[in-house]
């Protein structure tokens, strides 16, 4: 009698533990787990597909490790592609649960504007550097973040002298 009583409490563990599993345990046998998207890398690219930032399993891309933007102008368009562990690029998630998010090191300095999906802007606002932190949102966290990427924001521009100027008339 005492084994099946020991036996039923610790199957009865088992299934709350699957039960009250976290979203963030790949290794959960729940149905009903979220669909976790796990990236290796990241590349980013401009409008005219020139890489500007690179990096893989960790390793910053040397040729593409900062970006840059002048205080009081937008950048250029920046689209994210994902890397997978072949370091083949794939799209990110197409679906609600999932979005781009970013932590800003000091906002002083640099704003971001997000386009929607997986595209953004830099936004200028001081002359420094600091940092920038972009994420897959899943939820209430990040199934993937990048590591800090450096971001330095350049001598003030009067908006008619920045390298890039959003059309405003575009229908």
């Amino acid at each position: 009698m005492k084994f099946i009583k020991t036996l039923s409490f610790a199957f009865l563990g088992i299934i709350l533990s699957v039960f009250f599993a976290a979203c963030g345990d790949s290794n959960s046998a729940s149905t009903d787990q979220h669909e976790h998207f796990e990236v290796e890398g990241w590349n980013l690219y401009w409008p005219d597909y020139s890489l500007a930032y690179s990096v893989y399993r960790g390793k910053v891309d040397e040729g593409h490790k900062e970006l840059h933007v002048n205080a009081n102008c937008l950048s250029e368009h920046l689209n994210i592609k994902f890397l997978d562990s072949d370091k083949k690029e794939v799209s990110g998630p197409k679906d609600d649960e999932h979005s781009l998010g970013w932590t800003v090191g000091d906002e002083k300095i640099l704003d971001i504007e997000w386009e929607g999906g997986w595209g953004f802007h830099l936004k200028g606002v001081k002359e420094g550097m600091t940092t920038l932190i972009l994420k897959v949102n899943h939820h209430d966290h990040a199934d993937a973040r990048t590591p800090e990427i450096k971001v330095i924001v350049d001598k003030v521009l009067n908006a008619e002298e920045c390298p890039f100027q959003e059309d405003e008339d575009e229908d």
